[in-house]
């Protein structure tokens, strides 16, 4: 099969997004698929479109893609020069199916040019949804909702939110992300020397990870004054937060959360104990294998949460948040502990339970561990979106198909 896909950003830039980009395309192309994605230009490349082959995909990068610095009306002005280029990017693939990740926000010039595209083309269109939002542009775009013959949710959370917005039911298919489990895998104790060896200013210390850019929708604030109370009785943790470096920035806000998260460091004297680094996406491995526990706790309903499969494939206990699609995954006192959100108090406790009882955290991650391998693979991922695919491409042009006929996925 030939699939061409379309997302705003793609690795060295960073994200949940950008990360699911990597390992979809990467079992896709595993399972003998033809994968093409048109995608923005990352930070510090030349401004000129570039195409490349990265671990079997084929990359097409543009500036028309950008969404840093970029306004709705920018784009209205470069609709025509927009339209021509996915046009053209779809036209020269010669897919067997078009399939975009939120695109269903940002930017209604380029969601209808995908759709005019795979309308002219007699192409089946699908979306991702990782997202969705709650403002005047979002609802804006739900005006095309129509325009997706078919509509992958990354969780139940995401499935409804799309549903309240208008979104036929009949179209949506919940699938979970999955990981490599061959990229992240629990360290043994000649690698974690290594490693030791290698991040040693993590030497010593009781690491708690937080894996998420910096700011307060991921509850870095709440992550900062949970250690404060932690330190109390470890003073020995630390908390290693993954910085920011080169992200999807729309709206221009991440500088002001950063300094915001700097200063409350400084007021609670905690400069030595919080460290603060961009880690490469090929380094993130890592730093997991070198936590004793990773915490997620989302200070807003997090879509879906791929750091908790992270986590859990790497062998770690995790602490998350009862936000959004995570409590479908981590269930509290069988793979991980849930606590409420913005509360840094519960989330110490957690952390605290955790630190101190290690018979209850190896239990908790070998139990992960286990369930990651079972339900959140990078091949089930991979089977369950190609069987959609194949079930989008038999249904197109014909009358809705009605929700027994899609197929069910692997436990979702």
């Amino acid at each position: 099969m030939r699939i061409a896909m379309l997302h705003w950003a793609f690795p060295p830039t960073i994200g949940g997004v950008e990360t699911h980009l990597v390992l979809l395309g990467r079992g896709l192309v595993r399972s003998g698929h033809s994968v093409h994605l048109l995608t923005g230009l990352a930070e510090g490349q030349p401004p000129e479109a570039t195409e490349y082959v990265w671990s079997g995909m084929r990359i097409r990068r543009t500036p028309l893609l950008n969404l840093n610095g970029r306004r709705l009306e920018d784009f209205a002005r470069q609709r025509s020069e927009i339209e021509r280029e996915i046009f053209a990017f779809i036209e020269r693939v010669q897919p067997d199916l078009v399939h975009a990740h939120n695109m269903h926000y940002f930017s209604p010039v380029h969601a209808e040019a995908v759709m005019q595209a795979c309308h002219r083309l007699g192409l089946p269109l699908a979306l991702t949804a990782h997202n969705t939002w709650d403002d005047g542009l979002w609802w804006r775009m739900c005006a095309l909702a129509d325009g997706w013959d078919g509509v992958i949710a990354v969780s139940r959370y995401i499935r409804n939110e799309l549903e309240r917005s208008g979104y036929s039911p009949y179209r949506i298919r919940v699938i979970h992300h999955g990981i490599d489990t061959r990229q992240f895998t629990p360290p043994g104790p000649a690698e974690r020397a290594r490693l030791w060896e290698e991040f040693p200013s993590l030497r010593g210390r009781r690491v708690i990870f937080h894996p998420a850019r910096m700011g307060r929708a991921k509850g870095c604030h709440v992550s900062i004054r949970a250690l404060e109370i932690v330190r109390r009785r470890v003073p020995e943790a630390l908390l290693v937060l993954a910085g920011n470096g080169n992200i999807v920035d729309w709206g221009a806000v991440q500088g002001g959360e950063i300094r915001y998260l700097q200063q409350l460091i400084e007021e609670l004297g905690l400069r030595e104990h919080v460290y603060i680094q961009c880690f490469p996406w090929e380094q993130m491995p890592k730093i997991y294998q070198l936590s004793e526990l990773v915490i997620y706790p989302s200070a807003v309903h997090e879509p879906f949460g791929l750091a908790m499969l992270e986590a859990m494939a790497t062998g770690k206990p995790l602490v998350v948040t009862d936000s959004g699609g995570m409590p479908e995954v981590v269930k509290d006192g069988v793979n991980g502990l849930v606590v409420p959100r913005a509360d840094s108090r519960a989330l110490a406790e957690a952390c605290l339970r955790l630190l101190e009882d290690r018979e209850l955290a190896g239990r908790l991650a070998r139990t992960g561990l286990e369930m990651v391998q079972r339900y959140w693979s990078l091949e089930v991922m991979t089977r369950n979106t190609v069987e959609f695919y194949r079930w989008l491409i038999r249904t197109r042009g014909r009358e809705r198909a009605r929700p027994q006929a899609i197929p069910t996925p692997a436990r979702q």
